[in-house]
């Protein structure tokens, strides 16, 4: 069962990538066609230049403070995750922090921005965040934010004593033999509202 709910989260990624360039497409037919415009405008980011880079570094730059947190020093909090999944040659990153803002960028460009003002999304945010706080343990104290390899998911846990990070490869996740299935599992209901709200 957990396999094939991968099956489907990897159909909702590539379905994301397809309705993104499917927007560009018709954005650069019609560019003035203001409708389809207003239609894409508020919920799903395009561009004509590829942002992923910049776009996904910002996120890794986010700070509690800029978050409006204050967080204990006694003690290592989680404040944000950035779950990258790497698929044929594309990476889709999800962003999330525990005050249930959310993103998500595509490799191939575009994705969505500012998730986290739809309920549905802000709840999957904070699931996801909080979870991510008992996998610390797991994860190894890094300072560097590398894609990910082939065929491979990681997790950066964003906390106010360094960031930490997490991996395995796919094969794990379809077999279920992953120790960070239980994460992998959330942030793929966090993607699945993410989808939602870009209307694909």
């Amino acid at each position: 069962m957990k396999s094939l709910y991968i099956v489907v989260a990897i159909i909702l990624v590539m379905s994301i990538s397809f309705y993104v360039s499917s927007c560009n497409r018709k954005a650069a037919e019609k560019n003035s066609n203001a409708n389809l415009q207003d239609t894409i405008k508020p919920r799903v980011h395009t561009t004509k230049e590829n942002t992923f880079p910049e776009l996904r570094q910002l996120a890794f730059s986010v700070t509690p403070e800029k978050l409006g947190l204050t967080l204990p020093n006694d003690q290592v909090s989680v404040y944000g995750v950035i779950m990258d999944w790497e698929m044929d040659g594309a990476i889709a990153t999800t962003i999330s922090y525990v005050t249930g803002d959310a993103s998500l960028y595509l490799s191939s460009g575009g994705g969505v921005i500012g998730g986290g003002q739809h309920e549905n999304v802000n709840i999957a945010s904070k699931q996801f965040t909080n979870l991510a706080k008992t996998f610390l343990d797991q994860a190894t104290k890094t300072t560097q934010t590398s894609l990910p390899g082939k065929n491979e998911v990681q997790f950066f846990l964003l906390t106010n004593k360094g960031m930490y990070v997490g991996k395995d490869i796919m094969p794990n996740f379809e077999n279920n033999s992953s120790k960070w299935m239980k994460l992998f599992e959330e942030g793929n209901k966090l993607l699945s509202e993410l989808r939602r709200t870009s209307g694909g």
